[in-house]
């Protein structure tokens, strides 16, 4: 296959799988440096990725199949890698009249794909589902361990971190039941920050703003302040999660913008399965009670008692970010963090 002259990465959805996809970019920017890469996604998507020297434009999608293929249409790609597994993703490339759409198979939309990729299969990192569709475009996928890491750019005023704050993000778009109970996060939060002398600086999506003043309160309640973030877009979410030392997270984007920005994290993992993130590990310190047989169910909301988080004893949790910041002296810059 000759290389395109334009080629369309159509993005995913979450947030975190944004994230993962930065590998996968790399790749292509190394290995077609001649193609004009284009990423098309969520409007709030294009703050997230500023800053990156492997995209060459950023196209906001409308919602709507054929509002987006009336905006795909005039970029004139000869090929599309479509990252989602959705229908409607792929249908509006085709629409849009690209002559050539990469795809998995999923949701019975075979037809509306030129190359069909299997289904995405068991458990692994998304890093890795991205990068392994490179074999379409005989581009030699990178081995395990080889990878590049996943990328973010900060503004340099941003900083590398700072030793007085620990971010907290106790929110997940996904739903409650991936959250750890305010309960149990409040104590692990004061532990924390008494026994390592730092504030906790909260971290939220616009739609988490009662869920961190919630928070807030309970905090203050408990005799700890904490700073809540101005409301803003994903830009202002890196640039307040590079101003950190530690993050602790549940399995949300929050703790992928931080991976890809080496700021260490300890993430609450109970109904999805930590092997679909599992990128950056390095940095990251994963607590889950393996020993219950109710992991990975991927409800959105526990329909018993929500073991798999109230079983994470807030002693845990605090000890697991100590640890993380005594390794944090040790530990040597990333290299997914750019300025």
């Amino acid at each position: 296959m000759n290389a395109p002259r334009t080629l369309l990465i159509r993005l995913p959805n979450p947030v975190g799988d944004v994230v993962m996809t930065t590998p996968l970019l790399r790749v292509l920017r190394e290995r077609l440096p001649e193609t004009r890469l284009i990423v098309a996604g969520k409007p709030v998507f294009g703050s997230l990725l500023s800053g990156l020297d492997t995209i060459d434009a950023f196209v906001p999608l409308p919602s709507g199949v054929r509002a987006q293929a009336r905006v795909l249409r005039p970029i004139g790609a000869e090929l599309a890698l479509i990252l989602p597994n959705s229908w409607s993703s792929a249908l509006a490339t085709r629409l849009a009249g690209i002559p050539v759409r990469i795809g998995r198979r999923a949701q019975g939309r075979g037809a509306l794909l030129s190359v069909r990729l299997p289904a995405v299969g068991p458990a692994r990192p998304m890093t890795r589902v991205y990068l392994e569709m490179l074999a379409a475009l005989r581009i030699p996928v990178p081995s395990v361990g080889a990878e590049p890491r996943a990328e973010l750019v900060v503004p340099p005023e941003a900083g590398d971190g700072e030793a007085n704050w620990i971010g907290v993000a106790p929110g997940a778009a996904f739903g409650p039941s991936k959250c750890y109970p305010l309960d149990q996060l409040v104590p692990a939060v004061v532990e924390l920050c008494e026994k390592a002398q730092a504030r906790p600086l909260l971290i939220g999506s616009p739609s988490e703003q009662d869920q961190l003043a919630e928070t807030a309160a309970a905090l203050r309640q408990a005799g700890l302040e904490s700073e809540l973030p101005e409301p803003g877009d994903l830009a202002a979410a890196k640039r307040r999660i590079a101003r950190c030392a530690l993050l602790v997270t549940m399995d949300s984007g929050a703790r992928h913008i931080a991976a890809a920005l080496g700021v260490p994290q300890v993430v609450l993992y109970g109904p999805t399965h930590p092997e679909w993130s599992a990128h950056a590990l390095d940095t990251t310190t994963i607590l889950r009670r393996n020993e219950l047989d109710c992991l990975n169910c991927h409800e959105k909301v526990c329909p018993i008692d929500h073991r798999c988080m109230t079983r994470i004893a807030p002693a845990d949790l605090a000890a697991a970010g100590l640890a993380q910041l005594a390794g944090n002296a040790k530990r040597a810059p990333q290299s997914g963090a750019r300025s």
